[in-house]
């Protein structure tokens, strides 16, 4: 255990070096700001260099052999952090591919890591490839995979060639509910930020606030002022929050969701080539179920506390949710019966990538071949508790 806590420190001390490189990296791929990506590379090396904090995890517990990997293109570091971070310290060994929208990214944490060999890292084959590759190894006994639901569906298919499966799956429209007892101003300048960070791409920021009536006038006002304070532009201007969304399926599904919820648009509301400006939707009617990426957010008064809760709830992607205000105890029954994660009265901008992670129905789960078959199960998880058996 103290050699790998070691190799993982350095890995830590790694990432922290090549901060510039891979901040420049993020914004040539995927126009992700430098203050993001400053963000991202400090978290990224932070964790890594705290992995004793995990040891209870894992410590006793067998590995899996070699965990195999697919990361997606938002937060690939922290996501290397996370899964891998986690993989290692099970002392297994790890064979994994980035999304093909980061490549520079790719090539700077080849270089960086070429020569450890418990991680093997995929340069050659596109990322449908090396999943069939990872099915015919038999040493890779567990495989992480995100992606839209078919993703998930293919998977699932393919369940006898793993030991585990952990998919992270669709977030769909990642609520807030704003009620009563709320700070109204600090919310609204935390919800038009943490719905526009990274442009609105990562699968945790929110698409969609419901707020009482006799607040909403107020929330709209602090809301609205700081959306307007959102600087959109080149990704190496220190003072931008998001450049270009070059990722053509987040334009699409941007798309989409204009087309379908119905409502006044009193910001954005249209693409122009990569670049989409902060989007705000005031809407009256019910939010369809959709998948969503990009700096969108669809803003719903409400009367009815409990048809909002129902409304809520009512969606294929449990991933988290956002309450600010008093919450009866049966409401926060129903929210973390459908939810993987429930934020409270959120202050930090960024989640924590230490603590429990993951979303229920359609938004993830974990396959598990045990005697009597194979379980499937939802919900938050400790990646470093997955890691070992």
């Amino acid at each position: 255990m103290k050699e790998r806590l070691e190799l993982l420190k350095e890995i830590g001390e790694r990432f922290a070096r090549k901060k510039q490189e891979l901040v420049e990296a993020f914004a040539r791929d995927i126009g992700v700001s430098v203050k993001i990506g400053r963000a991202e590379v400090d978290m990224t090396a932070d964790y890594l260099k705290t992995m004793d904090e995990e040891i209870p995890w894992v410590e006793g517990k067998k590995p899996y052999g070699t965990v195999g990997a697919i990361l997606p293109y938002d937060a690939s570091t922290m996501m290397f952090a996370r899964m891998a971070g986690a993989a290692l310290l099970g002392r297994n060994r790890v064979a994994l591919s980035f999304s093909s929208l980061v490549p520079t990214v790719r090539e700077i944490v080849c270089d960086m890591l070429n020569d450890i060999d418990i991680i093997e890292i995929n340069r050659e084959m596109d990322n449908r490839s090396f999943s069939n590759y990872c099915c015919t190894r038999e040493d890779i006994r567990l495989f992480f995979i995100s992606g839209g639901k078919e993703v998930g569906r293919l998977f699932e298919e393919r369940k006898e060639f793993f030991d585990k499966i952990i998919f992270a799956g669709p977030s769909g429209l990642p609520p807030c509910l704003v009620l009563p007892g709320s700070d109204v101003e600090y919310v609204g300048h935390f919800v038009a930020r943490r719905a526009l960070l990274n442009g609105g791409q990562y699968c945790t920021t929110i698409k969609r606030v419901y707020i009482e009536k006799s607040l909403f006038d107020d929330f709209m006002h602090y809301l609205l002022k700081e959306v307007d304070n959102i600087k959109v532009g080149d990704p190496m201007d220190p003072e931008v929050d998001y450049g270009p969304i070059k990722a053509k399926r987040t334009r699409v599904l941007f798309e989409r969701a204009l087309n379908r919820i119905k409502g006044e648009v009193l910001r954005g509301g249209f693409i122009d080539g990569e670049w989409i400006p902060p989007t705000v939707v005031l809407t009256k009617e019910p939010i369809p179920d959709l998948e969503l990426f990009g700096p969108y957010l669809a803003v719903k008064p409400f009367d009815s506390r409990e048809e909002a809760l129902k409304e809520v709830c009512s969606t294929r992607y449990g991933h988290i949710v956002y309450v600010f205000g008093h919450v009866e105890p049966g409401e926060k029954r129903f929210l973390e019966e459908n939810y993987g994660m429930v934020k409270y009265e959120m202050k930090s901008l960024f989640l924590p990538l230490r603590g429990p992670y993951g979303g229920k129905k359609d938004a993830g789960w974990v396959l598990e071949k045990r005697e009597e078959g194979y379980i499937k199960r939802d919900g938050a998880i400790i990646y470093a508790e997955e890691m070992v058996q």
